[in-house]
């Protein structure tokens, strides 16, 4: 009776470290249970050029003898970009960025075609500042054990704090150009292509380009004359549409941890 107490009391004893052990998930190592990845993040900064694109848009009026235009400039935009794996093939990007557009108001007399100017009496710049959230699925092709080929499509947010204003100096005929923002918040339609190089301790390198189409113009222009003068008092609404091409250099910050996704 003793030996079956004793029994008794040492079953009783490992049953609760038998239910803890059956509780455990069955991975064989940490190695395994790093197979289990199920997001990958990482993040940096990136920069652009950007080549504005009118693809068809108005950006002069003519009215009479005078011709009035309002041309984007080359300029940049930049911030810091987030993303995350979801698997071997598509990730979600982010990020939040800085990007300034600069336009060209000209006045003049027109030429014989009405097309370009045959003397220039106006000439001035203002800048166009904008802030913008993308949301973009990527889809990779590796291509080698290190180069990938992203290929991005998504949709943006662009903020504009407000509209903008330049007066020329020259007090003989003083011209206003106004920039009224059709809306403080544009969305846009965004597509991008890029290789992408993968270091093993220094982080990735991204060169890519996208084209950025915004569904409505971000403002209408307007260049209005203050005093008297031969040419034509002011022009019709000159739309901004805001569209462009970029050339995009990034750098993802090394991650600290192997990708899985990625591995071969």
């Amino acid at each position: 009776m003793r030996h079956c107490r004793g029994l008794f009391f040492v079953l009783m004893a490992f049953i609760p470290a038998f239910l803890h052990a059956q509780k455990k998930p069955k991975f064989k190592n940490a190695a395994d249970l790093e197979t289990k990845q199920k997001v990958f993040v990482t993040a940096g900064p990136e920069v652009g050029l950007v080549f504005p694109t009118d693809f068809g848009a108005r950006t002069n009026v003519r009215y009479q003898d005078t011709l009035f235009k309002l041309s984007p400039q080359v300029r940049f935009r930049l911030g810091m970009c987030v993303r995350t794996d979801f698997s071997k093939k598509f990730s979600l990007q982010t990020g939040i960025y800085y990007i300034e557009r600069v336009y060209e108001a000209q006045v003049g007399k027109t030429d014989a075609t009405g097309t370009a100017f045959q003397s220039l009496i106006f000439n001035s710049s203002f800048k166009y500042i904008g802030f913008e959230i993308p949301v973009m699925g990527l889809f990779y092709v590796q291509l080698g054990e290190r180069w990938f080929l992203n290929n991005l499509l998504g949709f943006s947010v662009e903020f504009f704090p407000s509209s903008v204003k330049s007066i020329s100096s020259d007090t003989t005929i003083a011209y206003k150009v106004y920039g009224a923002r059709n809306s403080w918040v544009v969305p846009s339609v965004k597509v991008a292509v890029g290789f992408e190089y993968r270091t093993e301790n220094a982080g990735y390198f991204y060169l890519g380009g996208q084209f950025h189409r915004p569904f409505f113009p971000i403002f209408d222009g307007f260049i209005e004359r203050k005093n008297p003068a031969p040419f034509g008092l002011q022009t019709s609404e000159i739309p901004a549409s805001g569209t462009y091409f970029s050339i995009d250099l990034k750098y993802f910050f090394p991650p600290g941890k192997k990708n899985k996704f990625f591995e071969r």
